[in-house]
């Protein structure tokens, strides 16, 4: 099986002791994990696109309009999967980046199309519904990390090397860049610095490398 990128776009260690992600609680565990950093203004496509293109590409509030895969996909010839890049979303599934979509049903379709294309490609994934659905209903928010936690937990216990993390904390307001500026890291390798945050360029090239070994 391939390596898996997967993020949860929102996710946030603050909400872990609230929340209870049995799941993620036990990864966080047993797994590398670190601290991702991410100052504002921390619009979806834009922290996409820093690891996408492994570099930074400053906090540009705005989707893009892709003309061609960006350099992670090309180079590592991963399947695209629900990336908040463009809205609706990039890849073999698409979605509006709005609240209309229930958590399960997004999670469900996201964890299938991995599944089917896990075995031949490696593939670079996202969960958008905490932040979708947090920022407009705060008072859900840990029913949103059960169904995040249940569906982590479905797939990651079928998969050899992945990478999970968010590109930023978990939203502070309705505002569509207003997050908490740390994320989460856990995975199958350790962070490039044991002693220092993860920078979301280095997710990009720490997923190159290990898709490279497969």
């Amino acid at each position: 099986m391939k390596p898996l990128l997967i993020g949860v776009d929102g996710l946030s260690y603050s909400s872990f002791m609230k929340c209870n992600p049995r799941f993620l609680l036990t990864l966080f565990s047993s797994a590398f994990r670190g601290v991702v950093v991410n100052r504002k203004p921390q619009h979806p496509a834009s922290s996409w696109m820093s690891v996408l293109e492994m570099r930074d590409i400053g906090g540009n509030s705005f989707y893009i309009k892709v003309e061609e895969k960006p350099t992670l996909i090309k180079e590592t010839n991963a399947v695209a999967i629900n990336l908040p890049i463009t809205n609706p979303t990039y890849g073999e599934l698409g979605f509006p980046y709005d609240s209309n979509l229930t958590a399960k049903d997004e999670i469900d379709k996201v964890i299938e199309a991995i599944l089917d294309s896990l075995e031949e490609q490696p593939v670079i994934a996202d969960i958008t519904a905490i932040d979708r659905l947090v920022r407009v209903n705060p008072q859900a928010k840990c029913e949103i990390y059960k169904e995040v936690d249940d569906g982590l937990r479905k797939l990651l216990r079928k998969v050899d090397d992945f990478i999970l993390f968010s590109p930023y904390g978990e939203p502070k307001s309705d505002k569509m860049c207003d997050h908490e500026d740390y994320g989460v890291y856990l995975s199958t390798v350790p962070r490039p610095n044991e002693h220092d945050t993860v920078k979301l360029p280095e997710i990009g090239l720490l997923f190159k490398r290990l898709a490279s070994q497969s």
